[in-house]
């Protein structure tokens, strides 16, 4: 059978399409693939940071920092004068217990302790002691409650938890008080709660 030239020709610009046609799937397949690759990369570093770091409005996330914060200062519980926590942040200012009379104030962030720095109390130890409270005295699954309750107990609009602090509510009274900071673009509130998460007043 012979085999026309025009035969010749279709038969090339067929293969000439499918090569084409080829081309344009595995370029769509290394496409698709690099955007599923990206999109597994990007997903493990954001599991991988959230491992490391946390959330810390949440009890978990209180209870690594704190926990790696008390392997630093050397007493469990730790004596503090407050606590200040933000979604990615912890400070405390904690006594040392081999020098009970020194205040130092110790940062967990990005899962690290970083180095302690002290705290100028003016040699006050009076006051230093009438400050201090046990970290245990207030559970962080009291003050998650209290970071849970705070939105709605402030009536914000789109408002969000900026901030957090934990101390005693002197000079009115000896009372550990936790105190959360709520935040908008048009507004802010301070949504204060006792040592059980319970909210006592908004201002």
């Amino acid at each position: 059978m012979k085999v026309t030239r025009f035969g010749i020709m279709l038969t090339a610009a067929a293969l000439a399409t499918l090569a084409l046609s080829s081309c344009s799937k595995v370029t769509e397949l290394r496409e698709a693939a690099s955007d599923v690759a990206e999109k597994v990369v990007t997903s493990g570093t954001e599991k991988i940071n959230d491992a490391v770091s946390g959330n810390l409005l949440t009890a978990e996330g209180m209870d690594h920092a704190l926990g790696a914060i008390s392997q630093k200062v050397g007493a469990n519980p730790m004596q503090v004068v407050e606590v200040i926590i933000s979604p990615s942040a912890l400070s405390v200012q904690a006594v040392d217990p081999n020098a009970p009379n020194e205040l130092n104030q110790w940062s967990y962030t990005a899962g690290t302790v970083g180095p302690s720095r002290p705290v100028d109390f003016d040699d006050d130890t009076e006051a230093l002691q009438q400050n201090l409270f046990a970290i245990g005295d207030v559970p962080t699954s009291a003050i998650a409650a209290a970071i849970d309750a705070a939105v709605p107990a402030s009536d914000i609009k789109d408002g969000a938890v900026q901030s957090v602090s934990v101390k005693r509510n002197l000079p009115f009274d000896d009372n550990v008080i936790i105190f959360v900071n709520v935040t908008s673009d048009r507004s802010s509130k301070q949504v204060r709660a006792d040592s059980t998460g319970q909210v006592t007043q908004v201002v």
